[in-house]
């Protein structure tokens, strides 16, 4: 699984970092995936954690995409 943050929709609410610090992080005030540069492939044992954050998200700033999206 892969996720992706929108930078344009992200307001900062810091929510996804609330549920899932193992995934996600703040940086600048706004959402950064951690150790991403763009698409993040989230291991196995972080996929729940994930999908938990971006549903946690008020701007649904957070995609979560099939291994194969682009």
């Amino acid at each position: 699984m892969k996720i992706r943050v929108s930078a344009d929709l992200c307001c900062g609410a810091q929510r996804c970092v609330a549920v899932a610090p193992d995934v996600f992080a703040i940086r600048d005030g706004f959402n950064a995936l951690v150790g991403a540069a763009e698409d993040h492939v989230v291991p196995a044992p972080l996929e729940a954690s994930a999908v938990r954050g971006a549903r946690a998200c008020p701007e649904r700033a957070i995609q979560i995409l099939d291994d194969d999206a682009g």
